[in-house]
């Protein structure tokens, strides 16, 4: 019986099982230089299969493409929280925040709001 119970354990930790934050990976605005569209795609496909370092390359990717989109800091931060990297995630936070350019789903996320809230008080 432990034996199966240690299988389950090492095969949902395998599995990406992950808490949901309650919030997905954004994509860029229409317009947006195509490099960084291509790598945000890719990093939204890989954090929706639970593989968030996979994501993480390519949301890091898309931000070199472009470092001024508020989305893909935003991305960041979505994955960097589900990596357990709270301070990068925070970071990406700020800078998602600052370059939101007006995107409701960034200035109003409820994640975003409350990791910034408690990293000030």
């Amino acid at each position: 019986m432990k034996i199966w119970v240690l299988i389950l354990f090492i095969a949902l930790e395998i599995s990406g099982c992950s808490k949901n934050l309650g919030e997905s990976p954004l994509p860029l605005l229409p317009g947006a230089e195509p490099s960084a569209k291509s790598r945000n795609d890719l990093g939204i496909e890989h954090y929706q299969a639970g593989r968030y370092l996979d994501a993480l390359l390519q949301f890091n990717q898309a931000n070199f493409a472009d470092p001024t989109s508020g989305e893909t800091h935003f991305n960041l931060g979505l994955a960097y929280l589900q990596e357990g990297h709270k301070e990068k995630a925070t970071k990406n936070f700020r800078q998602a925040l600052k370059r939101a350019r007006g995107n409701p789903k960034i200035l109003e996320s409820p994640i975003l709001n409350k990791l910034l809230q408690v990293n000030q008080g």
